[in-house]
């Protein structure tokens, strides 16, 4: 985000900028800060926040340059960028390294940086969605400590009468049974009632071994069948891997293929109508994650706030396109 023939400093602040956000991108969709508040996340949020300011009143202080595309007129768009982002508004000539007299030529990372940058943006403002809450966050740091996981127990009783589900459509025939089982808990066995107790052939009977989830050092830990710490995580996942990330990287790649480096490298010259209402965007974009990177509520909403910030990297890419 440097100019062509502009100050270190706007240099400076306009990369500042670019490598915080994508830093506190990537802090999102790693999950560095698994829980409100998310410290990382909104300290690198932040910073490319106050490096957006301080590119923009470094720019407006440099000396002033004479305006090569103000008065430009547009050309037609041709058969490769038609409907793409490609020609912000101008053509390879013009927009790079020719159009200004000793400029620097077009960085070949640009389209790059812009295409998958702004679909990364995107999935990390809604994976916001999904964080946990600071109790349920601290209840499963709790657990894990207290060695959570999978383990076999004996059944001491069944409870109840065994229900019998027939084969269907779906499914074999299996049974499911409330049983008594023993929890060798470290402050010593604990009988505990587990419902629905899954088994394939048969019901199951005292004596038998099943497998159960608790955390040995927590007396209050929950035994259930199946995984209450891990489960949601591992689910959005899988989910991501087969919904979300192929259409992620499909759209970085349409994007980077619409947009050509010479076109983006006049975008780097600070031009008020189109950067400060582009920067005014995704400022808004920050403040509606902040209900859920907080955990609080604005008029009784978190997640809806997160999910309309999602669209603001690409609002932000249309006004750029549009206003250029």
């Amino acid at each position: 985000m440097h100019t062509s023939g502009g100050s270190a400093a706007t240099r400076i602040c306009g990369w500042g900028m670019v490598v915080s956000a994508g830093a506190a991108v990537g802090c999102s969709l790693t999950g560095v800060s698994p829980y409100p508040p998310l410290a990382a996340e909104l300290a690198l949020a932040g910073a490319s926040a106050l490096f957006a300011v301080a590119w923009v009143v470094a720019s407006c202080r440099r000396p002033r340059e004479p305006d090569h595309f103000a008065d430009r007129p547009r050309k037609p768009r041709g058969p490769r960028g038609v409907g793409g982002f490609g020609r912000f508004g101008g053509s390879r000539g013009a927009g790079g390294s020719g159009g200004l007299r000793g400029s620097r030529g077009p960085n070949p990372a640009l389209p790059y940086v812009f295409g998958f940058g702004i679909a990364l943006a995107t999935i990390a403002a809604f994976l916001v969605i999904f964080t946990p809450s600071t109790e349920r966050g601290r209840w499963e740091e709790r657990m894990l400590a207290a060695g959570y996981g999978e383990f076999e127990v004996p059944v001491v009783r069944v409870s109840g009468e065994p229900e019998f589900v027939p084969e269907g459509q779906d499914n074999d025939a299996y049974h499911l049974t409330d049983v008594v089982v023993r929890v060798p808990f470290a402050a010593g066995p604990r009988e505990v009632v587990v419902e629905g107790m899954y088994s394939a052939t048969e019901p199951l009977a005292p004596g038998a071994e099943v497998a159960v989830y608790f955390a040995p050092g927590a007396p209050d830990s929950p035994v259930t069948e199946h995984d209450q710490v891990e489960e949601d995580a591992l689910f959005l996942d899988f989910a991501l891997a087969v919904w979300v990330w192929p259409w992620i990287v499909i759209a970085g790649v349409i994007m980077k293929s619409q947009m050509e480096a010479s076109d983006l490298h006049r975008l780097r010259r600070f031009r008020p109508v189109v950067h400060l209402p582009a920067l005014g965007i995704l400022f808004a974009g920050l403040v509606l994650l902040l209900p859920m990177a907080l955990e609080f509520r604005v008029a009784g909403y978190d997640q809806l706030p997160a999910f309309l910030a999602s669209f603001t990297p690409a609002l932000a890419l249309t006004w750029v396109v549009r206003a250029s």
